[in-house]
């Protein structure tokens, strides 16, 4: 039985629904070479415009958006990303017409969890689909057992797999932060090298492995440091990866928490 990379936990095998995958892309022969491979495994929702995409998003529930760059205008899909990214962190592969790197860091600068060319196979394009899908689903076999882990006032609930914030404002992160972040909970105080990173959160797709790293480390550090350009949290090690600094506690009582409302609160201000 396959296990999350993170734990010994068995990983999520819903049998009971096919993934939802939004794809944006024209009828041509690449596009339509994918879709098909794709098929047989996923719910598929194919889209040609932007617009589309947007209705669609509002509409239906989706696992993951699969974007052709050669679908619309370059930075309209780029833009998008960024748009997407303020109030979702859907999974979102952006495809590209050429091998060139350089578009492949601007894609996950712009909050795509994976790029790659559509001139790859159909075997390594499925298998970075599974991969990603496992990633945005990735805590949730240790539903029964995990706990909401705290460092510094932040809170990170792998239940929900969201964070929060000191103040107890939610902080939105892509499945490769979030991943990211909970593997350096996880692993508080241990040098982590890229390569670890890579085994950790499967989040090494787009390649070089090591700039892809670096830039969702970057994107990190400017939702959880004070200072994004001298990190005190997540730092970086010369020649050894990222090390994260705070202690990292257990939350006993997140729900209990959590429930609590302002009367309550109040209530227990006047009892002292």
């Amino acid at each position: 039985m396959p296990t999350s990379p993170m734990s010994s936990f068995p990983a999520r095998q819903d049998k009971r629904r096919k993934a939802e995958v939004l794809f944006l892309s024209l009828s041509d022969r690449a596009g339509q070479r994918i879709l098909k491979a794709l098929q047989a495994e996923y719910q598929i929702r194919s889209v040609e415009t932007i617009e589309q995409l947007r209705q669609t998003l509002l509409t239906k529930g989706i696992d993951l958006l699969i974007l052709d760059r050669s679908a619309d205008p370059c930075d309209d899909v780029v833009q998008f990303c960024r748009d997407i990214r303020l109030t979702s962190s859907v999974a979102i592969i952006l495809m590209v017409g050429s091998d060139d790197p350089n578009l492949r860091i601007e894609a996950l600068e712009a909050g795509a969890d994976d790029c790659f060319s559509q001139k790859l196979g159909l075997r390594e394009i499925k298998a970075r689909v599974a991969s990603l899908l496992r990633r945005a689903a990735f805590g949730a076999a240790a539903l029964s057992t995990s706990r909401v882990l705290s460092f510094d006032g932040w809170s990170i609930d792998p239940h929900r797999r969201s964070l929060t914030d000191p103040t107890g404002r939610p902080v939105d992160l892509t499945a490769a932060e979030f991943d990211l972040l909970w593997a350096f909970c996880r692993n508080s105080g241990k040098t982590l090298s890229r390569q670890t990173l890579l085994t950790l959160t499967r989040v090494g797709a787009a390649r070089p492995v090591d700039r892809s790293i670096d830039v969702h480390i970057n994107r990190l550090r400017s939702k959880i440091e004070v200072d994004p350009h001298r990190p005190m949290l997540l730092r970086t090690v010369r020649l050894g990866g990222y090390i994260f600094t705070p202690a990292v506690e257990v939350e006993l009582l997140p729900t209990r928490k959590r429930a609590q409302g302002p009367r309550q609160e109040a209530s227990q201000n006047q009892d002292h």
